[in-house]
């Protein structure tokens, strides 16, 4: 069992919640839920254009006040719905505020997606992590609707999360 592990994530309509929470619960790891000062919108066409063009672009949008003691953990997991291939823009700014010391830790990352980019989002992930690979990874489609097919795949991350253990 990881006991100094978080589990960073953003998620808009509760799959990378969903999947954040089970691991945690596997695993013993807290968890941080990223916020966005201004909300993404949530439904329709201007759901996915505004999520793809911002992660297109590379947007980094403001959050909510979070607390992060990189001190208490070795372990950073990094939890995304994939947007246009990529990861959501608020883990972006995430990363970028805490990069100095995401550097000293073991990381690892989960994404969930409803049609494809998966593994272009977590290249980019790992990319962005400044990492050369991760310890352990993970992709799932609508885990939210297709719950026993996402908890084996959830078991097989949190094996390999442990076995890999640094």
């Amino acid at each position: 069992m990881i006991m100094n592990a978080v589990i960073v994530y953003y998620s808009m309509s509760g799959n990378s919640k969903l999947v954040a929470e089970a691991i945690a619960k596997r695993i013993g790891a807290d968890t941080l839920e990223l916020v966005p000062v201004k909300q993404y919108p949530d439904t329709g066409f201007k759901k996915y254009f505004w999520g793809g063009k911002s992660a297109i672009m590379g947007a980094k949008p403001a959050l909510q006040p979070y607390s992060f003691n990189a001190d208490k953990y070795d372990t950073v997991i990094i939890g995304s719905p994939v947007w246009a291939s990529s990861f959501a823009p608020p883990l972006r700014t995430f990363i970028e505020e805490q990069r100095e010391e995401l550097r000293r830790m073991r990381k690892a990352a989960f994404v969930c997606f409803m049609g494809s980019g998966d593994q272009k989002a977590l290249a980019k992930l790992t990319k962005a992590l400044d990492a050369d690979s991760l310890a352990a990874e993970l992709a799932l489609v609508e885990p939210k609707n297709k719950s026993g097919e996402a908890a084996k795949k959830i078991d097989d991350f949190c094996r390999r999360l442990t076995e890999n253990e640094a």
